[in-house]
């Protein structure tokens, strides 16, 4: 009861702010999504098998006997190709020739051995656009983009189902990340933190920057974008964490102050969280470190009552456009 008395107060004793608000490819790097946002971790299954197919089975299997042969050539250790086979068992119906040619051409463009292995355990399908030439195609592409050859590599590594991606929605959506990253480094840097910049609506980019910079009052050219997860969470997300913070005057709007360095070290909003610390936290730490007065409890609470909020404005505004139509 006294957290939601607390959650109360600030909720009513301050200042309510204003809500703003296609493929086989796009589910693919939205399912590497989860993996950008975490170190990986990988968990070797291969040597927990049931009775019916135990590692040693499965050693005996012709075709993985001969997988491990080239794999083994490319210096990948047996328990890793198990482990991929597991995850992905399509990959058995490859023949070593297929993997061969594979490998060869993905090293012909800078990949790395274990870059290689990585790329096929994650995307499968990267065989079949090997051997029909799609995989020049837009490796091609994507270099025209003028990233950067290094960071491309790097980028496509990381998360080689980009290679789906079509050109024409790279020559659309390149030019508009530039914009965030200003330079090919950054704008690698945040297609691996969030893939959503590829492949979702520009619209909803747009509306948590104008968020950021609009209301937030921060200065994205001084704020790295491509070092935080912003574009990960929801605008609604966003808008909660803010003035939860804002409410509870852990967060205050900047002002414009012009003079020394000293003396906007001296303006309350100074000691504001950092962007990063907003969006890249999960709850129990957003909690303990950003707003350590508070509790998680009291967190729940106002989000609870928060959306209740922002489902009346949005009525309320649905009403009054309504109203401006009769």
């Amino acid at each position: 009861m006294q957290g939601l008395k607390r959650v109360s107060v600030v909720l009513l004793g301050m200042r309510r702010t204003s809500s703003y608000q296609k493929g086989q490819w796009r589910s693919k790097i939205l399912e590497c999504s989860s993996h950008m946002k975490t170190d990986s971790q990988r968990c070797c299954t291969a040597v927990n098998k049931s009775s019916e197919c135990s590692t040693d089975d499965r050693l005996k299997n012709p075709r993985v006997a001969s997988l491990l042969e080239v794999t083994a050539g490319e210096g990948i250790r047996p328990i890793d190709l198990l482990d991929a086979l597991e995850k992905s068992p399509e990959l058995l119906n490859k023949s070593p020739l297929q993997w061969e040619s594979c490998f060869k051409e993905l090293k012909s463009y800078g990949f790395t051995h274990g870059d290689c292995f990585s790329m096929i355990s994650q995307y499968p399908d990267l065989i079949a656009l090997v051997e029909s030439n799609g995989f020049r195609v837009s490796m091609t592409q994507w270099i025209n983009c003028q990233l950067g050859y290094d960071n491309v590599v790097d980028l496509l590594a990381y998360c080689p189902h980009y290679l789906s991606v079509s050109g024409s929605e790279l020559s659309r959506r390149i030019p508009l990340l530039y914009s965030l990253g200003r330079n090919g480094k950054n704008v690698t840097r945040l297609l691996k933190n969030c893939p959503s910049l590829l492949l979702g609506n520009w619209k909803d980019i747009e509306a948590k920057l104008d968020y950021v910079e609009n209301v937030m009052k921060i200065d994205t050219k001084e704020e790295n974008l491509s070092k935080c997860y912003l574009f990960n969470r929801t605008l609604d997300e966003i808008q909660t964490r803010h003035v939860f913070l804002q409410r509870a005057g852990i967060y205050v709007t900047p002002g414009k102050i012009k003079g020394t360095k000293l003396e906007q070290k001296q303006q309350p909003w100074s000691k504001n969280p950092r962007l990063g610390d907003i969006t890249d936290t999960s709850e129990e730490v957003f909690i303990s470190e950003v707003a350590s007065h508070l509790t998680l409890e009291e967190f729940e609470v106002f989000r609870e009552l928060y959306g209740e909020e922002l489902n009346r404005e949005d009525d309320s505004e649905t009403v009054d456009s309504l109203s401006d139509h009769e």
